[in-house]
């Protein structure tokens, strides 16, 4: 009998070893040949479900969204409150081996991006989606219809953890979880603090 292939496994393998070539030695270095190498197959066998390496770079980076993006969508179906705007920004963090990788890799790729227009296109759609997920969590806390306030909020908090994520896989040590633990909290009295300050002012306001 003809050996049965699982395509979406054998897919779903190429893409985890363009993951490693990617996050251990450079996007550059996610040459078809390489991947092929990783991954255990011919480089035939990659172009059979990749015609071309931009196809394997958009896919990994996909695969990088959706990993994390299933973890916060549990967060979000078992938390509330503040408790679900902790839950998702630690685990946008590189807070173990598993989301370091995605770190390295989604670093590869800002490197790259501005000189791809498929990648910039790529990237701006996930970034569109990890800012509507902040929206919704962030607006259950301050309120759906304080739409400038929660956007402002969002790109706060966006830009925090873009910031603490650079720093903590370019200097571990200076980073361990404990710090970004801390600077979360920290984020989230920001957010969770910000609808009474507003109500204070108001409150007060001469005019």
């Amino acid at each position: 009998m003809p050996k049965v292939v699982d395509h979406d496994q054998r897919r779903a393998a190429i893409v985890a070893a363009a993951w490693t070539v990617i996050a251990d030695e450079g996007i550059e270095a996610a040459t078809m040949r390489r991947v092929a190498e990783v991954a255990g197959c011919t480089t035939g066998g990659v172009t059979h479900y990749f015609g071309a390496k931009n196809e394997i770079l958009v896919a990994a980076l996909r695969q990088v969204h959706y990993t994390a993006g299933t973890r916060m969508l549990g967060h979000i179906r078992t938390t509330r409150g503040t408790g679900t705007l902790r839950a998702v920004l630690l685990d946008a963090l590189p807070l173990d081996d598993q989301r370091a990788v995605e770190w390295r890799v989604w670093l590869a790729f800002w490197g790259r991006a501005p000189a791809d227009a498929a990648l910039v296109q790529e990237q701006q759609h996930r970034y569109a989606e990890w800012r509507r997920l902040l929206e919704a969590v962030i607006g259950a806390i301050v309120g759906r219809r304080a739409g400038q306030e929660v956007r402002l909020l969002v790109d706060l908090v966006a830009g925090t953890i873009d910031g603490l994520g650079i720093q903590a896989v370019l200097e571990p040590s200076r980073f361990p979880a404990a710090r970004l633990a801390a600077a979360v909290d920290a984020l989230v009295d920001i957010v969770a603090s910000r609808p009474q300050r507003r109500a204070h002012s108001t409150a007060h306001d001469p005019s």
